[in-house]
């Protein structure tokens, strides 16, 4: 049985970063399963990737639920590396639900441990979290140290995928700044890395965020860019295919996109 929860942790894994989020939650259920036989030692290592899924899909009360396993795990076996951990995931998923206010003092609580401890594991994805709940504040300046630092930290990292979410993320907050022109170059920077590493979720982010900028210059390819953003968005089954749908919807002459 063990070695079917190893199997069933890299099948999780190989599902999530190809974008296939409903195939890593349901082998991420069955990988609590399989650890039970092990006792709880195990368990810590499917509750993160299991929640990250949940919150992908806008499953946001079961991420949360996850996540928070996860804490009382920390808590109980006063392991500060996975309190951290759980903190940062927590703080995230409480971005994605609009409550920006708690989701910053979680963010920051989690990076005050990490600062204490000398844990730096993923604290370029907290900084990124952090600039989006910044940026919903309307705090832009703060947003935009947070978004160059996370993707400064994830090239340190070598963590490609977190550099090409962060590049997103500081294009989405120069264009709320007016600098249109910038955050167009960003996510055509963030596409080619994307693209380049195989990643569809952040494909699509920066496909939608090129698509805004040609709302205002050139309406087809706008169309163009947002039904490229939204196939992947469906295939992957996460929310922000509404928002892509809705934009499709609004512009000139526009005709329903046939379901894919």
């Amino acid at each position: 049985m063990l070695r079917t929860a190893r199997y069933r942790a890299n099948l999780a894994a190989v599902y999530y970063w190809s974008g296939n989020l409903t195939g890593a939650v349901r082998v991420g259920f069955e990988r609590l399963r399989d650890y039970k036989g092990y006792g709880k030692a195990k368990v810590p290592m499917a509750l993160p990737n299991l929640g990250m899924a949940l919150t992908s899909l806008g499953r946001y009360e079961e991420a949360l639920r996850i996540h928070r396993l996860h804490l009382a795990w920390a808590r109980t076996n006063s392991d500060v590396f996975h309190t951290l951990n759980a903190l940062s995931h927590i703080g995230a998923v409480r971005v994605r639900m609009g409550d920006l206010p708690q989701a910053i003092r979680i963010l920051l609580a989690s990076l005050a441990l990490r600062d204490r401890t000398g844990h730096r594991y993923a604290e370029a994805e907290v900084r990124n979290d952090l600039g989006i709940a910044y940026r919903g504040l309307g705090r832009l300046v703060e947003a935009q140290q947070e978004h160059e630092l996370a993707q400064k930290l994830a090239i340190g990292s070598g963590e490609r995928h977190v550099e090409a979410a962060a590049l997103n993320e500081l294009g989405r907050t120069l264009l709320a700044q007016g600098r249109a022109d910038e955050a167009f170059e960003v996510h055509q920077e963030a596409l080619r890395l994307a693209t380049r590493i195989a990643h569809p979720h952040e494909q699509g982010r920066a496909l939608a965020g090129l698509a805004e900028h040609f709302v205002r210059t050139d309406p087809v390819e706008a169309r163009r860019h947002w039904e490229r953003a939204l196939a992947i968005f469906r295939r992957m089954g996460v929310p922000e295919r509404f928002e892509a749908e809705r934009r499709l919807a609004e512009l000139p002459d526009a005709t329903p996109v046939a379901e894919r």
